[in-house]
Order: C-alpha cells, then sequence, then structure tokens
C-alpha cells in the first residue's frame, strides 16, 4: 500500500468492515449497504461543525450584499479601494472570505478517502478482486470476510444504473432520486442564504432594474438559479454510470446538508 492508502483509504476500509462485521452477527439484512451509511454518517458527523461554520459564513456574506454592491459601484474606478473597503466591511461583520477554502480543504481528504474505499469495496471489477483488495488493507484477520452480501433494498451496490437493461426498470430510480435529493438541498441551501430582513433591504435600496447584466446581485441570483437546476442534473447523470454503492454514500450526505439547511431555515423563521 502506498501512503495514500495508509492514511486515508485504509482506516474508512476497516471502519466499514467493522461495521459489516457487527451488523452480520446481529443479522442485518443489506449489510454492506447499512456499513456505507454508518461510516458516511459518522464522517458526516466529523465534519459538522465546520459545515455549520460553512453555512454561517454563506449566510454573513449574503446578507452582506447589497452593502456589496453599493461599495462596487461607489469604487467602480478605484480597485484597490474597493478591495480596502471590502475587507472593512468584512471586519465589522466578523467575517473571514477564506474560511470557505479552509473548510473545503479540511473535507476534501475525508471525502476522497470515502470515494476511494467504496471503490475498492463497491467497484464493478468483481467479487473475488474486491475481497482481496478489502483483506489486505484489514488491521485485523477478525475482520477478514470470504464473502460480501452486496444486495441492497433489492439493488445490488456493485452494479450500476446504465445496467438497468439487464437487472431490471427499478435500477432507474437511483439516479432520479439522487438528483433530487441534490435539488431539495439546492434550494434549502438558497433559502438559507437569503437576507433575514430582505423586503427592508430593498425598501432602502435605489430601484433597480433585475433584468440589468451589470447589477452584480442580479448577474450573481440569475447564476444560482441556472446552478440550482444544472447541479442536480450533474449528479443525477453521474449516478446513472457510477456503482449503487456511491449512490448511496452521497444520498445519505445529502439527506445530512438537507436536515442541517432545514434546520438553518427553520432558526430564521422564528428568529423573525
Amino acid at each position: 500500500m502506498n501512503i495514500f492508502e495508509i492514511v486515508l483509504i485504509a482506516p474508512i476500509v476497516n471502519a466499514l468492515m467493522l461495521f459489516y462485521k457487527l451488523f452480520s452477527l446481529i443479522g442485518l439484512p443489506g449489510t454492506l449497504g447499512f456499513s456505507i451509511i454508518a461510516v458516511t454518517s459518522l464522517a458526516r458527523v466529523a465534519i459538522n461543525p465546520f459545515m455549520k461554520k460553512q453555512i454561517e459564513q454563506s449566510a454573513k456574506m449574503q446578507e452582506l450584499q447589497p452593502k456589496i454592491a453599493k461599495l462596487q459601484q461607489k469604487y467602480k474606478k478605484e480597485p484597490m479601494k474597493l478591495q480596502q473597503a471590502q475587507m472593512e466591511l468584512y471586519k465589522e461583520y466578523k467575517i473571514n472570505p477564506g474560511s470557505g477554502c479552509l473548510i473545503f480543504l479540511i473535507q476534501m481528504p475525508l471525502f476522497i478517502g470515502l470515494y476511494n474505499a467504496l471503490i475498492k469495496v463497491v467497484s464493478n471489477s468483481g467479487e473475488i478482486a474486491n475481497l482481496k483488495n478489502i483483506n489486505n488493507m484489514l488491521y485485523s484477520p477478525f475482520l477478514k470476510t470470504e464473502g460480501l452480501n452486496l444486495s441492497f433494498l433489492g439493488l445490488n451496490l456493485t452494479k450500476t444504473p446504465a445496467e438497468w437493461q439487464s437487472l431490471g426498470w427499478w435500477y432507474l430510480l437511483v439516479p432520479v432520486i439522487t438528483a433530487g435529493l441534490q435539488l431539495l438541498q439546492a434550494y434549502l441551501s438558497g433559502k438559507s442564504m437569503q437576507p433575514v430582513k430582505k423586503t427592508e433591504l430593498v425598501k432602502k435600496e435605489a430601484p433597480k432594474k433585475s433584468s440589468d447584466s451589470s447589477d452584480p446581485m442580479a448577474m450573481q441570483q440569475m447564476m444560482q438559479k441556472q446552478m440550482l437546476f444544472i447541479f442536480p442534473l450533474m449528479i443525477g447523470w453521474i449516478s446513472f454510470s457510477f456503482p449503487i454503492g456511491l449512490a448511496l454514500y452521497w444520498n445519505v450526505f445529502n439527506l445530512f446538508g438537507i436536515w442541517q439547511y432545514y434546520q438553518q431555515n427553520k432558526a430564521k423563521v422564528l428568529s423573525k
């Protein structure tokens, strides 16, 4: 094994097989599927504080958009003054513009490790090859396995929805559900980014046509609306070509995100 596998992939594979063994001992059906759910849930809980911080920072940035737009108009020919004024505004509202990148960098190793670990477990290269890859990474003989239960809710976790003609039409539900959950999360994310007192901000601002292509806020809103549909369609298409086990992992992450954004939106409504 290389250093990447030792540090990132092996710990996740071992955690996955530990859950697999425990669920097998209690006779839980769909053992591998529930093991993926358990490991993904643990990973999502681990990064939850970083995700919460990122959501809060994004919401604050969105609330400042009208003030940033004013600064952009005021200093449109003076980029240095604009940058200085924006930094002062961020400092006043205790916002770190680089925090999103930092949080992303913290999350990335975990995402990469999870993805590669699941690829080794649910890749479509054949069960014998998969078992060899898995057993070579395990820390304890107790975790070694001679076979995997690949079925979960009537689906083979190593198969892709692209093979639906030989497997069954219900495999096509996976990319549809995946795209739907991604769309719901994007919708809730957009709602959580809206300023709490949006109507008051609109009243204070000078009237502008939303169709004005020079309006930074109008352009940002247009891009957000486009991405609201484009990204879920991309994720749905990707899940059509990847093993079902990876779609399961992605959907569990999305469900946590949906719950988190729902709770934030609920708290915003109560605070009004």
